[in-house]
């Protein structure tokens, strides 16, 4: 009786199809669900950014104790360059103009409409550079300045991801503050001197930017560390149209 009902129940099985999965006879069984893949990384948006991967900080690990164990001195860096400054100093005038021209002593001359840099000692020439200024987004600042902090090599970053405007540039060289963000720096990613190409900034070739930083400040002496202006050192800037 038993082996009846065993078969009747195993016949029914084979007829309902239980216990198997049923397909249309002319289609291929379903394949599994595709996992959503990973969508494509936006392209980066300055064509000198780094890409911030683990080997990196491995690698920059690996560097930082080999300049420890040969003792080579690293460059200081400040949180932000406006507050190393020498507060002593007065603000500039016309009359300090005035009277670094009489007096013969050095100011720098910076004319955005010829797009370039000139180097005074009194009213005598001492140096002549071509530059870029800022573009008309970010124009370079006008009117009577000092220099107020310096720094052999920086890196520079700014802008914004999400709009397309960030940068991020290392070892930018012979830094020169003269007013809030705004400085002389030696520039590499382009030579476009002669026109304007910066976020507001005063573009020079790396060594057009030495020879300035060196003149400025005659008695460097080779310092990785951030720089105060202070005394004869502190330069007028004047920049105008």
């Amino acid at each position: 009786m038993r082996k009846i009902v065993g078969v009747l129940l195993l016949g029914l099985i084979l007829v309902s199809g239980w216990g198997r999965t049923i397909y249309a006879a002319d289609s291929a069984p379903p394949r599994p669900v595709d996992v959503a893949a990973p969508s494509a990384l936006p392209p980066l948006p300055f064509a000198k950014a780094s890409m911030d991967l683990p080997r990196f900080h491995k690698e920059k690990a690996e560097v930082k104790r080999t300049q420890q164990s040969l003792d080579v001195p690293k460059p200081e860096k400040a949180a932000d360059p406006v507050q190393v400054v020498a507060p002593a100093i007065a603000p500039p005038t016309d009359e300090s103009l005035a009277e670094a021209r009489a007096g013969g002593k050095k100011w720098i001359e910076v004319n955005l409409t010829e797009q370039k840099t000139y180097a005074w000692e009194g009213d005598q020439l001492a140096g002549e550079f071509l530059i870029s200024s800022g573009l008309p987004g970010t124009p370079t600042v006008q009117g009577i300045y000092r220099m107020r902090v310096r720094a052999r090599s920086q890196t520079m970053s700014g802008g914004d991801r999400a709009a397309g405007t960030y940068y991020s540039l290392p070892n930018v060289e012979w830094v020169q503050y003269f007013y809030q963000d705004y400085s002389f720096h030696g520039t590499y990613w382009h030579n476009n001197f002669g026109n304007p190409m910066s976020h507001g900034c005063v573009n020079m070739t790396n060594e057009d930017a030495e020879w300035l930083f060196r003149w400025t400040m005659p008695e460097y002496a080779d310092e990785t560390k951030w720089l105060p202006a202070e005394g004869d050192n502190a330069v007028l800037v004047y920049i105008h149209k």
